[in-house]
């Protein structure tokens, strides 16, 4: 005869406990990994936030340009008077292709961008913490009922 122990091994205290340090741990550990990612990439300048939404607006002239030759476009600077394919044809060849690389990442660009990947890695964060808390509280259950079965069928041997 199997002893009855389904609700013998659980203690209510202590999985409320379990429940708030999981939420309390998740909510910092992604707040660290959120600002953590706010130090390491700081926000982009006004002039290079200004550069990638010329590059969104104008994403197919300034591909073209990008891809004449040296001649095509000291051409095409001249015709469309800008500052930045004048500026482009002075860079260095570093700063041109990272100009280049710029351009690339910033067709779909917005102003709102960086903000959107802050709530965006925090909630990320939040969320996969949560859950691995939550497993790990079920985890537990499972191991005190498991142990709780076994003492009882020991007690029930003697």
């Amino acid at each position: 005869m199997e002893p009855d122990v389904s609700e013998d091994f659980r203690d209510e205290k202590k999985e409320k406990l379990y429940g708030k340090i999981s939420i309390w741990t998740a909510l910092v550990l992604s707040t660290i990994i959120t600002v953590g990612y706010g130090v390491t990439y700081p926000p982009d300048s006004k002039e290079v936030q200004e550069m990638r939404i010329f590059f969104n607006k104008n994403g197919r002239t300034v591909s073209k340009f990008l891809h004449m030759t040296r001649e095509e476009r000291k051409a095409f600077a001249e015709k469309k008077r800008h500052p930045f394919y004048s500026s482009y044809l002075k860079a260095s060849e570093v700063e041109k292709e990272e100009i280049k690389g710029l351009a690339h990442i910033s067709f779909d660009y917005t102003r709102y961008q960086y903000w959107f990947n802050f709530v965006f890695i925090w909630t990320i964060g939040f969320a996969s913490f949560w859950f691995i808390g939550v497993m790990t509280e079920g985890a537990i259950i499972l191991m005190r009922k498991d142990k709780a079965k076994r003492q009882a069928s020991i007690d029930s041997l003697k």
